[in-house]
């Protein structure tokens, strides 16, 4: 049968299941967050491609020119995220029971692409130049058009950066300290994880244009550099092709850490820094708690978990109270999305199971 899930607070007043998580609330408090961010630097970025478009026109640099490009991607990279935190705001639907929270994975995960293929294209530009050395450069306005480049780019990426304090769970948030109830060991091992810092909150498609301007840092201070040895040297123009090549291989190691969190998503895996066998053991210590088995830990964000399983209890326990326990325990330690435990006797349980082996390491 189908049970209704309440807790009580410290007064011993009922209250809904879901009022112990604050997934909800920090998830459209972040999603503020993150469009006012977006929108900043889109503004910034805009203006100062037009600006580098005209500077590497009259400077006649490729360098300046592909970093222009780059920012192009930047800009586009930005529309996407604002567009696919649009969609991850839209109500849950029959089809789409979860609403559209990963509609940001999938925006992030076009950046990622994005960013490879014009890199790629950045690569193979300064490998022809290389070669063929048929180029001229006005190393004045190159050095000016860069310098601004780099300052754009620095100013971007202090508006994106996501700045924390103490530890964190794969970007999982927490909240709550119980406060005038005494705990059984299981809850004191899950509260032990409460204290995680509220404001680090790993946006998907914040994290992806972050990465982007990093990696367009990263490409305009190859390119000052470059303007800096054409200025003073004009016979080495070769550090402008040089210099592009050199740096994009930065560019997409930049991306490998989020290209993984994003596959982790998609491919339902227990999110970075969630350990399972911790949560299992928590869930065991909980008073009553014979076994559990069943357990599934996924990411429907790079921010949010959801977790499932089923738990066999003592005859002798109360399966509400042992259920209450658990749940808020785990929705004050993890900011989960949702929490499913289907409650079980232990003789229930069918030895030899094979859907009831925990999972291999």
């Amino acid at each position: 049968s189908t049970l209704e899930v309440l807790h009580m607070n410290g007064n011993g007043a009922i209250k809904h299941c879901h009022d112990n998580s604050h997934a909800q609330e920090d998830r459209e408090r972040e999603k503020r967050v993150a469009r006012k961010r977006l929108y900043v630097v889109s503004v910034i970025c805009l203006v100062f491609m037009i600006g580098e478009v005209l500077g590497g026109y009259f400077a006649g640099s490729l360098a300046v020119m592909t970093d222009a490009a780059h920012l192009l991607v930047d800009f586009t990279s930005f529309i996407i995220s604002l567009l696919s935190l649009w969609l991850s705001s839209r109500p849950a639907t029959h089809r789409l029971s979860y609403g559209w929270h990963r509609a940001e994975i999938l925006g992030a995960l076009l950046s990622v692409f994005t960013i490879w293929l014009v890199t790629g294209v950045l690569v193979y530009l300064a490998v022809e130049r290389l070669v063929s050395d048929n180029f001229e450069i006005e190393g004045t306005i190159m050095l000016i058009t860069s310098g601004c480049a780099v300052l754009a780019n620095i100013i971007m990426a202090l508006t994106l950066h996501q700045s924390g304090h103490g530890h964190s769970h794969g970007g999982l948030s927490s909240h709550g300290h119980s406060h005038g109830k005494k705990k059984n060991k299981g809850q004191d091992w899950l509260s032990n994880h409460a204290d995680l810092n509220e404001d680090h909150q790993a946006n998907a498609s914040v994290r992806a244009a972050f990465v982007h301007v990093v990696g367009d840092l990263l490409q305009s201070l190859s390119v000052l550099v470059s303007a800096i040895i054409i200025f003073f040297k004009p016979e080495y123009k070769i550090a402008d092709p040089i210099c592009t090549f050199l740096f994009s291989i930065l560019v997409l190691c930049t991306t490998f850490t989020i290209m993984k969190d994003i596959l982790i998503v998609l491919m339902e895996g227990t999110p970075t820094g969630v350990k399972y066998s911790e949560v299992r053991d928590g869930l065991l210590a909980v008073n009553g708690v014979t076994a559990v088995h069943n357990l599934h830990i996924w990411a429907l964000t790079m921010n949010q978990a959801v977790l499932s399983a089923h738990v066999a209890i003592d005859e002798s326990v109360d399966a509400q109270t042992v259920l209450r326990e658990m749940t808020q325990s785990c929705f004050s330690s993890y900011n989960f999305h949702s929490v499913t435990i289907q409650m079980e006797r232990q003789a229930d349980l069918k030895p030899g199971c094979t859907l009831c082996e925990d999972p291999k390491l």
